[in-house]
């Protein structure tokens, strides 16, 4: 690029030059340049600009694009005129192949997509592009280089792209979830709705995103009424939405909060987020819902109806290699088989889910398996080692903030202290409970 252009694109040392540019496409179109300079400037002038010897201000430059009938950034940055439409479509393509586990066709197109978008001066095309290739290693179960993707992309966002951001500040926040900081989880979600909320006028995909997200996180830490009073925030919201796959979540989401008695409408919102999913052709998201629906059906005391859908899911997402999905779903599974009173299996499954956990380092998946296997030890009445699985599950949901999950662990590791006659043990693991309940408030 030769310093007299200015304001040539391409980025790289073959880039085309703005006048050689200018010049080719005039003769392109059979132009002269008298006919391209008139009437607000000569011909001299325009001869000067494709020589490299003047730079065009951008009100030429605009007069130029006028006359060769082109917008003015493809002129400047040298673009094909259907490049931004040409790589979103790739970019949905590259979505759908890494929901489907073609993780590394969706790798090299989404280099390649990015790559393209800053040649192009793209800059939200190629910052979404960056963000699915954080998603491919989340995918993938490597967190912790997804969430420095993630930090890249907030240190550095493309102006003006709301949607992009709440995209990212979601990923973050799960990012913390994962690694055992859910107070932190919450404060980046509040912080960027209260932030978002406060700029008028507020983009409704980028509310969308943080809001589910946020229902999402509040379902986690057992804030069901939290998460219902955000669920009704985000009704309006859903008309206005042009983000389909957002809707779809939403729908993914609230379904999760149905209770026993709404086991219809729960299964009528992921039903509709099956369809949302089934039209964009996400596999994993449409695994996720049958995951979801064994989820409720487990809750409602239904484990018979709920293994089969998480069977499904399970198979599904280690179809798709969604390492850190398919461990959650076989551990949600392995409790629904222990339920049944098939505890060998709900061994194999726990410890199958365990050790996908530890590598990942995924601190809640570490404490659920440890309270299923705990359970499992106290059904073959291996007391004292399942006193220790349930008292570790207890302190790793402690330590991720999990405080609802601590009831329900000291709740069992009570129960085994009391039916070996430890009265004192048990009721000060009982008062831990307590304590960990009014802490949901």
């Amino acid at each position: 690029m030769e310093a007299t252009d200015g304001v040539a694109g391409g980025g790289g040392p073959g880039a085309e030059r703005l006048g050689d540019r200018i010049r080719r496409l005039r003769t392109a179109r059979g132009l002269t340049q008298q006919q391209v300079a008139v009437p607000r400037y000569t011909r001299a002038f325009l001869g000067a600009i494709e020589s490299g010897t003047r730079t065009p201000s951008p009100e030429a430059l605009a007069h130029v694009a006028d006359r060769l009938g082109l917008p003015v950034d493809d002129l400047r940055h040298g673009r094909p005129a259907d490049a931004a439409a040409r790589l979103t479509g790739e970019l949905a393509a590259a979505r759908r192949a890494l929901s489907a586990g073609d993780l590394d066709d969706a790798d090299r197109a989404l280099a390649d997509i990015g790559r393209r978008a800053d040649d192009y001066h793209l800059p939200e095309l190629g910052g979404w592009a960056r963000y699915y290739a954080a998603e491919a290693d989340l995918h993938r179960g490597r967190a912790p280089a997804a969430a420095a993707g993630y930090a890249r992309l907030a240190a550095q966002p493309p102006a003006d792209c709301p949607a992009l951001r709440a995209a990212v500040l979601a990923r973050q926040s799960y990012c913390l979830l994962v690694d055992g900081d859910a107070p932190r989880a919450v404060a980046v979600l509040e912080d960027g709705l209260r932030e978002l909320r406060a700029s008028a006028p507020v983009d409704p995909d980028a509310e969308l995103r943080l809001t589910n997200a946020l229902m999402y996180t509040f379902l986690e830490l057992s804030w069901r009424h939290r998460a219902r009073r955000l669920e009704r925030d985000a009704l309006p919201l859903l008309s206005r939405a042009t983000r389909g796959e957002w809707v779809a979540q939403f729908y993914a989401v609230a379904g999760q909060l149905r209770r026993d008695g709404e086991l219809d409408e729960a299964d009528r919102y992921l039903r509709e987020a099956v369809r949302r999913y089934a039209e964009l052709g996400l596999t994993r998201e449409i695994a996720l819902c049958h995951w979801a629906r064994g989820y409720v059906l487990r809750r409602a005391g239904r484990p018979g109806e709920a293994g089969p859908e998480l069977r499904r899911a399970r198979e599904m997402l280690g179809a798709v290699g969604a390492v850190l999905d398919h461990a959650g779903a076989t551990l949600e599974l392995a409790e629904s088989r222990r339920r049944e009173g098939a505890l060998d299996e709900a061994a194999e499954l726990a410890g199958e889910a365990a050790r996908t956990a530890a590598e990942c380092r995924h601190r809640e998946l570490m404490a659920e398996a440890d309270l299923v296997l705990g359970l499992v030890r106290a059904g073959r009445g291996a007391g004292a080692d399942a006193r220790r699985l349930l008292s570790r599950a207890a302190d790793r949901y402690e330590q991720a903030g999990l405080m609802g999950e601590v009831v329900v662990a000291c709740r069992h590791l009570g129960d085994s202290l009391l039916a070996e006659g430890d009265r004192p043990g048990a009721a000060e693991v009982l008062r831990r409970g307590l304590r960990a309940a009014e802490r949901l408030t």
